[in-house]
């Protein structure tokens, strides 16, 4: 089932909510057209407190245990590349 998945470009920032595909899954074509040049996701992980970088598969970013939740995610951009 589709959903709204929350996204900024740094930490902190206001998100932008994405819609996911029907399987759940995050086209990368979808992130970059809201992130041009954007490479991927990570999110905080609250337990402790590091980042955990999305799984990137054929195009498509997968949630975390199958599910997207209610974190902000943060889009990847590849090192000194950043278009914002």
């Amino acid at each position: 089932m589709a959903q709204y998945i929350q996204v900024c470009d740094e930490e902190g920032e206001e998100p932008i909510e994405i819609p996911s595909e029907d399987d759940g899954s995050l086209l990368l074509s979808t992130l970059a057209a809201q992130f041009p040049g954007a490479c991927g996701m990570k999110y905080r992980n609250p337990s402790t407190g590091n980042f955990r970088g999305i799984r990137l598969s054929e195009g498509m970013l997968h949630p975390p245990d199958g599910v997207w939740g209610n974190f902000t995610y943060i889009v990847v951009f590849p090192k000194g590349e950043k278009t914002f």
